[in-house]
């Protein structure tokens, strides 16, 4: 006799999680302490969702999706198969992560997904689209209606489609005092200062090339949260 497969996710609803009668939640998944779910929204089996997080109207969460802790889903955002989102993220209003690069409408190859990772604290502005496969840094700002395709170093400020860079924000969302990223190769890079204070809440940054911020904390002043691209797609870092 063959033994029933088993779900790897055991199911689990916080008792203080708010799910509202018009929302499908499918099972096995995962949904954290003090999480709301609104109105007209699908989360898939194998979908994990952590606490205090906010889903908003009409959101579409697909299966093997991980959503960390303190993040905001808009209305009409879709997360596909693949997307990972950290702590504190913001997905604006109809944000879009896009469907695999590989997908085809049969066989639906799910070995293949390619995953999509937004790190801690990063905002999507509205009718943002993600392509499959990539990673946006932490505490990066991407404008309303940019086309994502392409890795987003950490703090760094992008809009556009095609897609450009406008510069660099602190933490706390105010613009540092850097040279902006979007200089061609016509223009040579030249070195900024040691270290840059922002002028709201005083956090450090340096600058420690063309495409890679640091910030430092009185803790460590080494912190790097940075790793380094996949070299074979396209990146910020060989774009130009």
């Amino acid at each position: 006799m063959h033994r029933e497969h088993e779900p790897f996710l055991a199911d689990h609803r916080a008792e203080t999680a708010y799910i509202h009668e018009s929302s499908y939640v499918d099972t096995p998944c995962r949904i954290g302490e003090h999480t709301s779910v609104l109105h007209f929204s699908h989360i898939m089996s194998h979908a994990i969702i952590g606490d205090y997080c906010l889903i908003g109207r009409n959101v579409t969460i697909a299966s093997g999706v991980l959503v960390g802790n303190h993040v905001k889903v808009m209305n009409n955002v879709q997360l596909n198969s693949g997307v990972i989102l950290e702590n504190n993220v913001y997905c604006g209003p109809c944000v879009t992560f896009i469907e695999n690069r590989y997908v085809r409408a049969i066989p639906n190859n799910m070995s293949r997904v390619s995953p999509t990772l937004v790190r801690q604290g990063a905002q999507l502005g509205p009718n943002t689209t993600v392509a499959s496969g990539f990673t946006i840094g932490r505490f990066a700002f991407i404008e309303a209606g940019t086309i994502v395709d392409r890795n987003i170093p950490d703090f760094a400020i992008a809009y556009g489609n095609p897609l450009k860079f406008a510069g660099w924000r602190c933490e706390c969302g105010q613009s540092l005092n850097l040279q902006s990223s979007s200089a061609s190769r016509s223009t040579p890079y030249t070195e900024p200062e040691s270290t840059v204070s922002c002028a709201y809440c005083g956090r450090r940054y340096q600058r420690q090339s063309k495409w890679k911020v640091l910030q430092l904390t009185q803790e460590d002043p080494t912190f790097d949260s940075y790793s380094k691209p996949d070299s074979t797609i396209r990146t910020a870092q060989n774009a130009d």
